[in-house]
């Protein structure tokens, strides 16, 4: 019974320190930068096109393609997700969630991520 109080508490006070929003997600990819990333090949989500809250947000594509630099780093291309226009919320957010991830071609590290063309940043965004 302790154990399952212990548990219950710790997961309590964890989902009271979950973040959610634009700046959340910034903040979770700032922290991908000098890491491995931890995909290396394109693969598409499961649930791909598939409402992910309600029927206003669907998941995106995945990891769908690579492409490389004149200096032979790589740039690792996402859709993450897409806000439609039926959403109810901020008419601002609506769009897909395009990201990129450039990897360093020697120590196969992130070296930086950015937002991608053709998306909206603000469609990038972190859910409670």
């Amino acid at each position: 019974m302790k154990y399952y109080m212990l548990v219950m508490g710790s997961l309590l006070m964890l989902n009271g320190c979950y973040k959610v929003g634009y700046e959340d997600f910034l903040d979770f990819r700032d922290a991908d930068v000098g890491r491995k990333p931890a995909f290396s090949k394109p693969f598409k989500f499961n649930n791909a096109g598939k409402p992910r809250r309600g029927k206003s947000i669907i998941t995106g594509q995945g990891f769908t393609h690579i492409t490389k630099l004149k200096n032979g780093d790589l740039i690792y291309h996402w859709s993450n997700q897409e806000i439609l226009p039926t959403f109810r919320g901020n008419k601002g957010w609506i769009g897909k969630c395009l990201t990129y991830e450039i990897i360093d071609a020697k120590t196969g590290l992130v070296k930086s991520w950015g937002f991608d063309k053709g998306g909206n940043p603000l469609s990038c965004r972190t859910w409670s």
